[in-house]
């Protein structure tokens, strides 16, 4: 689901927390290594109705993904809005090369540029073990 957060930012905060879940801490990120992901550069967005893609806008828009305890959120801003497209694990496909990092949650699809791979890799294995661990939470 994509939620423009630059407008009643708590309220849509609530309602992304109940979707990917809450935000680790600052404590727990540090011990268990969750640093967020590197930058990445938008390329398109799918299905064309949602929005995002009517702004008439020459910047580079880039975004970021934040790994939380039921899923995932990635940030970006579109001129002066900011929007937050959220997922559980489970409701996320994804597809990377040597240079695009393609992912789609809920129906929409976002294509991006992968501005650095060596943190990209580490961002997708840091990822998964979260991913993994919040479906056997026994595994830790």
């Amino acid at each position: 689901m994509i939620f423009k957060t630059s407008i009643d930012k708590k309220e849509k905060e609530l309602e992304i927390e109940k979707i990917a879940g809450k935000s680790y801490s600052l404590i727990e990120k540090v011990s268990l290594g969750i640093y967020g992901s590197p930058k990445y550069k938008i390329i398109d967005v799918y299905p064309e109705n949602v929005g995002i893609r009517k702004k008439k806008n020459n910047d580079i828009i880039s975004c970021n993904f934040e790994i939380k305890k039921e899923g995932l959120a990635m940030y970006f801003r579109i001129v002066n809005d900011e929007y937050t497209l959220v997922g559980r694990f489970n409701q996320i496909t994804f597809q990377t090369s040597e240079t695009n990092f393609e992912l789609q949650i809920n129906g929409i699809a976002v294509k991006t540029q992968i501005m650095n791979t060596k943190d990209h890799i580490k961002f997708l294995k840091t990822y998964f073990k979260y991913r993994t661990l919040s479906e056997d939470p026994w595994l830790t």
